[in-house]
Order: C-alpha cells, then structure tokens, then sequence
C-alpha cells in the first residue's frame, strides 16, 4: 500500500525519519524477493543440469544412405548417453559426427523430448565413380571415399580404365576436373578416362549430341566442357579442347 505523506506539524521531523525506513524496508523487500526468485531459478537449473530423469538415452538418425544411422546412433549414446539433456550441446555433437562419419557432408542435431536427440545428415554427393573389381568406388567433390556400390549411381560420371588402376595423382586430377563442373555441365559427361593426371579424356552425351572428348589437364573444366558441348551440337564427334581457346576437331 502507497506510503502516507509526510506531516508539516511539530512531530514532522519524526514523522519524515519513518517515512524514510519504511521506504528502506520496502527496497530491501523487494531485493530479497528479486534474491529469492534468482536462487530459485538457479536451484532448478542445477537439478536440471545433474538430473538422471533428464539423461540422454536415445539419439534417433535420419536423411542419410551413404553412413549406417544405427552406427551415428551407437556413438553419440557412447559419448554422451547417460549425460543430462542440458549439458549435451548439439553444437559438439555435429561436429563429433562430421569428424567419425566424413560421408556425412552436413548433421543437423535438435533436442527431441527430456531424453532424446535427433540428428538430421545430408550425405556427401559422389561426382566420380572409379572402375573396381568390386564394383564402383565412389568419391565427392573433396576427394573423400564414400565407399563401394555394385552400381554406378544415375548421373554420376564413371572413370574408365585405362592402362590399369589409376594412381592417387591421377584420381586427384579427376577430381579436380569434375569439381570445376557445375552440376548442369557433370550431367552431360558420360565418362571419363585419364592415362595419367595430364591427359584427361571422356565422351560427353547430351541425348541429342555425342562426341570423344580430350581434355588436357584439370585446369578450366567448365570453359573445356562448355566449348566441347557447342562443338558437338554442331557435329563434331572428336573433340580436343586441351587448348580451350584453341579447339581441335575432327
């Protein structure tokens, strides 16, 4: 209730000394509730930071074919399973994953519940498909390994063998080539072969136009491809843009 002004009679003095304690008491009133309501809230921050009832116990995996989720599942339970939600930070989390599971391009980790996680991975896209006597060794644009299928998947160029098994130079080089392509660009390239990381090759296959193409070395893939594709609608079966400023035909 709203203090009583104070008095101008004799008693004045007094009567403004009471005014001022009342309002003293008032202010430390107010502090200590402001006091209470902090060590309240941090009372159950600490339950909640060392609580079991909020102990991660399931972490559940989706959005990827390249990496097994039960495995993503497995290993963020066996570093973090057991550890209170609250304590648990997503951020940590992805980066863990990213690091165990290079085929994952991408993990997205959100709390799920008191006791849960998900985690959303985006796989690695192959760009290069290697020759295997297992199959197709598939490799991104980074050069990281995404393992072995049985079938080259639909619009991923294939390198071909030449002379053997390419080395590591070569693959490297391969590589490059096809990160220098936009996506557009890749589609329209069938296959590829290299006799080594300075002689790259390939044949380009729009559907409506297709021709032998020698690339050279790594260096500028999308000005070579773009020129191979304008001499092949034109007809040009045997293409050589090495020299991109300076193509040769057949």
């Amino acid at each position: 209730m709203p203090l009583p002004e104070p008095r101008t009679d004799d008693n004045s003095t007094a009567d403004l000394t009471g005014v001022i304690r009342a309002r003293r008491r008032q202010v430390w009133r107010r502090r200590l509730q402001l006091i209470g309501a902090v060590a309240g809230v941090l009372v159950i921050a600490a339950v909640l930071w060392f609580s079991p009832l909020l102990a991660l116990d399931k972490v559940n995996v989706k959005g990827s074919k390249l990496v097994d989720p039960d495995k993503i599942s497995e290993s963020v339970l066996g570093s973090d399973g057991g550890t209170p939600l609250p304590r648990v930070r997503p951020g940590a989390v992805e980066k863990a994953v990213l690091e165990e599971f290079p085929r994952a391009k991408e993990a997205s980790v959100h709390y799920a519940g008191p006791r849960s996680l998900n985690i959303t991975i985006t796989d690695r896209d192959p760009v290069l498909a290697i020759t295997t006597s297992d199959g197709y060794q598939l490799f991104d644009d980074e050069a990281v390994d995404l393992g072995t299928v049985k079938k080259a998947p639909k619009g991923v160029t294939v390198l071909e063998e030449s002379a053997g098994a390419p080395d590591q130079k070569t693959v490297s080089a391969v590589i490059r080539f096809m990160a220098g392509l936009r996506p557009s660009l890749r589609s329209d390239l069938a296959s590829i072969h290299a006799e080594d990381e300075k002689n790259l090759a390939g044949v380009i296959d729009t559907g409506e136009a297709k021709a032998k193409v020698a690339f050279g070395d790594s260096t500028s893939a999308s000005l070579k491809m773009r020129t191979a594709l304008q001499l092949a609608a034109d007809g040009r079966t045997e293409i050589d843009v090495s020299v991109p400023s300076v193509p040769v035909t057949n």
